[in-house]
């Protein structure tokens, strides 16, 4: 009797310990999957930056928009449109697409006139976008306050 209980619980021991083996090789191939994933978005160049605006109902099968603004007034309005490119077809990474667009924001901004801006959020698919388009909404925001306390101070110096 011992030794029957001994050989099965020998065998439930080798059945957990295949068990947890073959979870742990599931966890590892999973998170690898959901790395590579992610990894091809944030690292490729898949961004430009086009001087023409974009409407939601915009379709454009080699750009697809993210975030513009429109700085000026009259016939002095620029545009600027960050898009999403063809991975390697692209001027910037992500991060260098949110370093450029925020500069050209806060210039614009400083050059004064109307400041309009156009979010595309529900364009946003790849890691990181919806922080970028959230960060540069942030930015005019903030940028279209300055130049209105700015405005104010030359109207009342």
């Amino acid at each position: 009797m011992k030794i029957m209980f001994t050989i099965l619980a020998g065998a439930v021991l080798f059945l957990l310990l295949a068990a947890g083996i073959i979870a742990y090789q599931n966890s590892r191939i999973l998170a690898e999957q959901k790395t590579e994933a992610s990894r091809p978005h944030t690292g490729k160049r898949m961004y430009s930056v086009y001087n023409q605006s974009f409407t939601p109902e915009t379709e454009l099968p080699a750009a697809v928009p993210l975030f513009q603004f429109t700085a000026g007034e009259g016939g002095a309005e620029a545009v600027r449109a960050l898009c999403r490119v063809a991975a390697g077809t692209g001027e910037m990474a992500l991060s260098e697409a949110q370093h450029y667009m925020l500069g050209i924001l806060r210039q614009a901004a400083l050059q004064g006139g109307l400041l309009k801006v156009a979010a595309f959020a529900d364009n946003a698919v790849y890691t990181g976008e919806k922080e970028l388009i959230q960060a540069l909404e942030a930015a005019a925001r903030e940028e279209a306050e300055h130049a209105d306390h700015r405005q104010q101070d030359r109207s009342d110096g």
